[in-house]
């Protein structure tokens, strides 16, 4: 047994946690360097997770919905199988009263993408860390007894293989060999865990048939046997990504997967997949993807899901029950939308406490999410809103110009770094930092124009127009999904549609006055592609520094910063003291920092 714990290099000495401050962000952040790499969201693979999108949009129009099978456990169930995990009193009201003690949570969402990465936030997970109170006085922060998934457990779709290779290998290698604290697992799905329907959410959440354990590495494992080979070095790695391959390699992993799929469809049998997906040393207990936990005296601890769209009836009864029944208890309700994003109410998480009948603004309620890949705490009436999606995705940086509803108490990135890494977009973007699918359709485009020149100034001039109106339905598409500023972003998307339709033309009249022995179409379709491609990165910087959209400009930097997780310390009575943790860089060697430190009391 010491062999295999030292194998799996456990973390040791407790980290000491310093405030990171207002200081400035680094300015070089590191790639991960073994494979899976993160998503290239205008790559070639990226186009698996849209097109499930598509498909698992196409299936929930037709009411086909997972849920269906699901028996949500009641709350006093639900509680026992907790106490079962965690020990304590069977016949306490709540959890923290069966303990007896005050318990800890750890809260993340937005997890498995780059394998580096998400190594990385599953150590700092892991670790037990040590800070100063008010007082000046030490304090120990434990691991949690319960770690808490807020959604998006995997990209670019949360496929059984996806968790397992993106969250599921890395984050056991973090933990190594679990100690002897009984830890509890819980999650809510997020829409890129939809995207599969839930099947690999499932494996990983749901209870096992046979009751559910603490799962442990086994002697002669995968995993074992890759720690003990050894990983690819550093410096591999990098040529990789550098090169695309990582790109190459998705792309004959996706033919061989299709085929795989094929083959067993005329063949008439199942495709194998795992039984189960385990993390070290925790033991899930939940039966659906929505729950409601009594947490402490007075308050309950509620996981939502909204599915691809909205809370479905069974649900909404389930809640509404709950809230009927315990009108005087307060709520943290954790959801896979925020209800208030970049300063604004956010569609998906206010149509969540509708269908709750609950409100921000009337009651006592900490509303605790992810999706936005950043750190925010804000303050709307009554209730603390909590946007902590820094597990481990690609960075969404915060709000740059004023927000509508004022500033949030704390953010993470804050305002001025978001705006010196929106600043990369068009440069990166260009030199293929994010992928090679918007270079590709540009060069399309600039080849429809210069086949129309072929036949005649109308015909170009037809085709040019038609480019530009294509073009600004797909850039307001692009920067206008969740339709808060529409005629903004539409009059936005025009000046930068045109630059786009008119560029080819102009750079067939310039090429050969400039650079004579480039002159042909040829060189038009490359300079096509890289300068449309930057004139693109400037429209998605345009709308983020103008509060307009702030999702794609960074989706297209895949910036891997700024990950953090929140540990939480309930205590019997309901109060809850948390400690958000965090890195800039999280594959620097550089310790931890605290990124936020506050209270809330039902």
């Amino acid at each position: 047994m010491a062999a295999r714990a030292t194998s799996l290099n456990p973390p040791q000495t407790p980290v000491r946690l310093e405030p990171r401050g207002d200081g400035p962000a680094p300015l070089v952040f590191r790639q991960g360097a073994r494979a899976p790499y993160a998503v290239r969201w205008y790559g070639v693979t990226a186009l698996f997770g849209h097109f499930r999108n598509f498909i698992a949009r196409a299936i929930a129009s037709e009411s086909v919905d997972s849920r269906d099978w699901m028996r949500p456990l009641e709350p006093a169930e639900m509680l026992q199988r907790a106490v079962r995990v965690l020990g304590g009193a069977p016949e306490a009201p709540s959890l923290v009263e069966a303990l007896g003690r005050p318990m800890w949570l750890d809260f993340v969402a937005d997890t498995g993408d780059d394998r580096d990465v998400s190594h990385a936030v599953g150590k700092l997970v892991a670790a037990t860390y040590i800070v100063k109170d008010d007082a000046g006085e030490e304090r120990t922060l434990p691991r949690g007894e319960v770690l808490l998934f807020g959604g998006d457990t995997a990209y670019p779709v949360a496929t059984a293989e996806e968790i397992d290779r993106r969250l599921v290998q890395p984050w056991n290698e973090a933990f190594g060999e679990p100690d002897e604290t009984p830890r509890l697992l819980l999650g809510i799905p997020g829409n890129h865990d939809w995207y599969d329907g839930l099947d690999g959410f499932g494996r990983l959440f749901r209870r096992g048939v046979g009751g559910g354990e603490a799962a442990h590495p086994k002697e002669g494992s995968h995993l074992l046997r890759r720690l003990r080979r050894g990983a690819r070095t550093r410096e591999v790695g990098v040529a990789v990504r550098e090169l695309h391959l990582d790109e190459v390699g998705g792309i004959f992993r996706l033919l061989a997967n299709a085929a795989r799929s094929v083959r067993a469809f005329f063949r008439g049998v199942a495709i194998k997949r795992a039984k189960r997906l385990e993390l070290f040393g925790y033991t899930p207990v939940q039966e659906a993807s929505y729950w409601v936990l009594p947490l402490a005296r007075g308050l309950d601890l509620w996981g939502v899901d909204r599915q691809l769209g909205r809370l479905d009836f069974r649900q909404r009864q389930y809640f509404r029950r709950r809230k009927r029944e315990s009108t005087d208890r307060a709520k943290v309700f954790v959801a896979p939308d925020p209800a208030i994003a970049f300063g604004e109410p956010w569609d998906p998480g206010q149509r969540m406490l509708a269908g709750c009948k609950l409100s921000l603004e009337d009651e006592r309620m900490f509303y605790l999410t992810g999706d936005l890949h950043h750190y925010e705490r804000r303050e709307v009436g009554k209730s603390l809103h909590v946007i902590a999606g820094g597990g481990g995705a690609f960075l969404h940086g915060t709000r740059i110009s004023p927000a509508p509803m004022g500033p949030a108490k704390c953010a993470y990135p804050t305002g001025p770094m978001t705006r010196q890494l929106a600043a990369q977009v068009p440069l990166k973007l260009m030199l293929g930092h994010g992928g090679f699918l918007t270079h590709i359709a540009l060069a399309l485009v600039a080849s429809l124009e210069l086949g129309a020149a072929l036949e005649g100034d109308a015909a170009l001039v037809g085709t040019a127009l038609v480019v530009t109106v294509a073009m600004s339905v797909a850039f307001y598409f692009i920067a206008g999904h969740h339709r808060a500023h529409p005629r903004t972003i539409a009059a936005a998307s025009v000046p930068f549609a045109a630059a786009l339709g008119l560029s080819p033309m102009l750079l067939k009249l310039a090429i050969p006055k400039v650079v004579p022995t480039l002159a042909g179409d040829s060189a038009v379709l490359i300079a096509h592609a890289f300068l449309g491609t930057f004139v693109f990165g400037l429209f998605l910087t345009s709308v983020a520094i103008a509060g307009l959209e702030q999702q794609q400009a960074f989706a297209a930097l895949s910036h891997p910063g700024f990950k953090h997780f929140v540990r939480f310390c309930v205590h019997p009575g309901g109060k809850m003291e948390a400690w958000v943790i965090g890195k800039d860089d999280p594959l620097a060697k550089v310790e931890a920092r605290l990124i936020d430190r506050f209270e809330w009391e039902p």
